[in-house]
């Protein structure tokens, strides 16, 4: 895909949760292969459809003591900002709030949506030794809380947001709360994002994403319904030789790359790692075509030695050349690869 873009045009990014398991695998969605329903955020959107009604909250600012920085600390001393978006897609139209401008059961106080969500985000919103210290007096045991600090990753507090919500851990297989926020009952579709805007050494911060489509309503079947989850680095801004112009080849000039990685599952704090991977693939290119390099970092992302045991991934890629086009913001090329996608630089026979 090559877009170029002209006038001042930004694209809307949506980050969503999924539930707090630090074993959380393929084969965990109460004995379910998850691979029959992980899939694309794009597909379950696609699934879901145009919605008849919906409601969004984008941005809700709060400081986390938890997740890792740009540098891969873990925030356990000092906080780090972070933004909450939601978006819920309903069943049916919005009836008695339309007809009688009335709030009810057919819709959600986007106000009280924002309440609840930043209520659940408060246990992560104290530094980590003053809650070790209250912790311990409760309950004696200092070692516990060392171990639950260490598993505060930015996977574990969407996980952690998405079961206050919904009351459901591991997408439908486990019933967490009895008295959650949402009535699933009535809604289609989910979206939670958490983003860290300072998490990034080179770039607009790093978000994690999880949305389901509620096709089954609560009950055995939510295991069933179709679910995905994708980590994203947004806008490295990376100095990279590449360019088919003479004057092209004679310096570098700044791509800006964004990676989105989908039928991601991965729990512990990945994203500093991967822009290390983005970063060295781009200083390193010399390639002449956006569609080359896109393809070389692809394949660089998608090594065993970064996927470990998550074959099922897919990569989304996004280049843009500032400064290539005179009279436009930028050219834009987009590559995709990974499950379900031939091998980069390899097209489908068919």
């Amino acid at each position: 895909m090559v877009t170029v873009l002209s006038g001042q045009c930004r694209p809307y990014i949506l980050v969503t949760t999924s539930s707090p398991f630090t074993n959380f695998s393929f084969q965990s969605r109460g004995g379910k292969n998850m691979a029959d329903t992980f899939v694309s955020d794009f597909q379950v959107r696609s699934l879901a459809g145009e919605p008849p009604a919906a409601v969004s909250v984008r941005n809700l600012s709060t400081n986390l003591y938890a997740a890792s920085d740009a540098w891969g600390r873990k925030c356990t001393v000092a906080p780090q900002p972070c933004l909450i978006s939601a978006e819920v897609h309903f069943k049916q139209p919005f009836g008695t709030a339309a007809a009688n401008d009335q709030l009810g059961a057919d819709t959600v106080h986007y106000g009280n949506l924002s309440k609840a969500i930043l209520e659940r985000m408060k246990r992560f919103t104290v530094p980590r030794e003053q809650e070790q210290e209250q912790t311990s007096k409760s309950n004696g045991d200092h070692n516990v809380q060392e171990t639950n600090n260490n598993n505060f990753t930015l996977a574990y507090v969407l996980h952690d947001l998405w079961v206050g919500l919904t009351g459901w851990a591991h997408f439908g297989s486990v019933k967490e709360e009895e008295k959650p926020f949402l009535d699933i009952s009535t809604i289609r579709f989910l979206s939670l994002t958490v983003t860290l805007p300072k998490a990034s050494l080179l770039g607009d911060g790093v978000s994690m994403t999880c949305s389901q489509f509620f096709q089954n309503g609560p009950g055995e079947k939510m295991r069933e319904n179709l679910i995905s989850a994708s980590l994203k680095i947004h806008n490295l801004k990376v100095p990279t030789l590449v360019g088919v112009n003479p004057h092209e080849r004679r310096a570098k000039q700044f791509v800006v790359t964004s990676v989105n990685v989908e039928r991601y599952f991965r729990m512990d704090d990945y994203y500093p790692e991967l822009e290390g991977v983005v970063v060295k693939a781009l200083e390193e290119s010399s390639y002449e075509t956006l569609e080359a390099l896109g393809a070389h970092l692809a394949e660089k992302i998608l090594e065993p030695d970064h996927m470990k045991d998550h074959t099922k991934w897919q990569v989304h890629i996004r280049m843009e050349k500032p400064t290539a086009v005179p009279l436009a913001d930028c050219p834009i090329v987009e590559v995709r690869a990974g499950y379900g996608f031939p091998a980069p630089g390899r097209p489908d026979a068919s």
